[in-house]
């Protein structure tokens, strides 16, 4: 009994391994749900890009305004708006620096 039943799984074992699998519905227009599926994951990338420069003048102005208020808030600022640019003791550090002292 025993062996019948291995004789009958051997072969059921060969049946299935000389039996080659039906991949033509899964090759059935593969490129193109491929390249959809390509072409899906960019315009979701396109749309956070779309998003980011569309938040840059927002970003633009958000910057400006607190620059300009730290112009008219800050209590140390200079009459020269020179002093907005360089440093205003920049020569004394310099000749500091390179005179050792």
């Amino acid at each position: 009994m025993e062996d019948e039943q291995g004789k009958l799984l051997d072969r059921l074992f060969l049946t299935a391994r000389a039996t080659k699998p039906d991949t033509a519905a899964v090759e059935e227009n593969f490129e193109t749900r491929l390249m959809a599926s390509i072409e899906e994951r960019r315009s979701r990338r396109a749309l956070w890009s779309i998003w980011a420069w569309l938040l840059v003048p927002l970003f633009s102005v958000f910057v400006i305004i607190v620059g300009i208020g730290n112009i008219f808030i800050d209590p140390d600022r200079s009459s020269d708006f020179s002093a907005l640019f360089t440093n205003s003791d920049e020569e004394y550090q310099t000749a500091a620096l390179l005179g050792g002292g």
